[in-house]
């Protein structure tokens, strides 16, 4: 209950030292909005990382991210899925994984019951898409966990859904509504659509695109 108050306090550097003095590991420079916690375990927050209001986390291990990364606002962020199920094998259950320059940007609902792992400046742009990492079996009734990857440079459209254990290869554009099946692999650099995601060419992201709201580390003095 106390973190979730402190995370329902405006950002600020009292904020991230009360955080740290109750397990958490926050840099500070982090900025946290006011944002509704419940049972998160453990939040890294690297120099320059920015999380704005009205962001919902629960039921998570872990949530990390890298230095310069950002989560824009109103995103549901969740761990629940698969909670009571035997997490052997998957290091990142339970957890949201974000690498340096990462962005998750307005409105989404991110699942990591399996785990969602980012990889260094990819986004999630946009608003209304939906990130899996756990889904239904009919064959056997069963809850399958599956961690979902994007690999480094990739960017996923507004209003897309990425289903369990996808992973967007490097550099690859995931354009507006695509639906990928479980446990798709996309290929690195190129562009993906349509429901099911299919690959419609290659494709090169403009690296000036990365530079937009990628973070400049402090200068030491």
């Amino acid at each position: 209950m106390l973190v979730t108050l402190l995370f329902l306090l405006p950002p600020g550097r009292l904020k991230n030292r009360l955080l740290c003095r109750l397990g958490h590991d926050i840099h500070p420079t982090a900025q946290i909005g006011i944002c509704l916690v419940r049972g998160v375990r453990r939040f890294e927050l690297a120099e320059g990382v920015k999380i704005g209001h009205g962001n919902a986390f629960r039921g998570l291990l872990l949530v990390r991210m890298g230095l310069g990364a950002l989560i824009h606002q109103f995103n549901w962020i969740s761990g629940d899925s698969g909670a009571n199920k035997d997490l052997t094998g998957l290091p990142h259950a339970r957890s949201l994984i974000m690498a340096r320059n990462s962005h998750i940007y307005s409105r989404h609902y991110i699942d990591c019951g399996g785990g969602i792992e980012m990889g260094e400046d990819t986004y999630i742009t946009g608003v209304r898409s939906t990130f899996m990492s756990h889904g239904y079996e009919p064959t056997t009734g069963l809850i399958v966990l599956s961690p979902t990857r994007l690999e480094a440079k990739s960017m996923i459209a507004l209003c897309s859904t990425i289903l369990h254990g996808t992973v967007v290869g490097a550099g690859t554009f995931v354009a507006a509504g695509a639906v990928t099946k479980p446990n798709q692999q996309l290929e690195p650099h190129s562009l993906y659509g349509g429901s099911p995601a299919k690959r419609i060419s290659d494709y090169e992201i403009n690296e000036i695109t990365y530079d937009i709201n990628r973070y400049i580390p402090q200068q030491s003095s």
